[in-house]
């Protein structure tokens, strides 16, 4: 199994962007991982929400060509803990998924067409985070979803 995070934008914050790195590297060492920032489209006076994200929704379904499985972070999908996620990975791993893709869509969040090809919607919770916060927060999930399913030390 393969793993690409797509995240809209790219990180500022420099202890984002190192919280990232050093789960993204952790990762690879239970799959092979990719991330990939989609260009963030600027938002103007005058200039339709839904444009901007539509032009992002594009960016990003063209990249998503060979997923086996997608999952897109929304506030309206379905809540779980950690215990839950590492579940859904094992499935998804024993299942002969290939290719799974993890999407964050960025300040304005994602355009209805790629939420419709979702094959999992994920709130990670009720409380709204900035959407390079989410970022790290998805990654550190990953990592610990990889440690319960190992029985390693980092999940307890």
């Amino acid at each position: 199994m393969k793993l690409l995070m797509i995240g809209v934008g790219k990180v500022r914050a420099a202890y984002i962007r190192e919280g990232i790195a050093g789960y993204t590297k952790r990762i690879k060492r239970y799959l092979p991982l990719d991330t990939l920032d989609i260009k963030e489209e600027r938002q103007t006076p005058g200039r339709l929400l839904s444009v901007v994200l539509k032009k992002e929704g594009e960016r990003i379904l063209a990249k998503l060509e060979g997923a086996d499985y997608v999952v897109v972070l929304h506030e309206t999908g379905t809540h779980t803990n950690s215990r839950g996620l590492a579940a859904h990975m094992e499935r998804l791993l024993s299942g002969g998924k290939k290719r799974i893709c993890i999407i964050t869509g960025g300040a304005y969040g994602l355009h209805p067409s790629v939420i419709e090809r979702a094959d999992m919607v994920l709130s990670l919770s009720e409380m709204t985070f900035p959407h390079e916060l989410a970022r790290l927060i998805i990654a550190e999930q990953v990592y610990r979803a990889f440690t319960i399913m190992r029985g390693e030390p980092y999940s307890h």
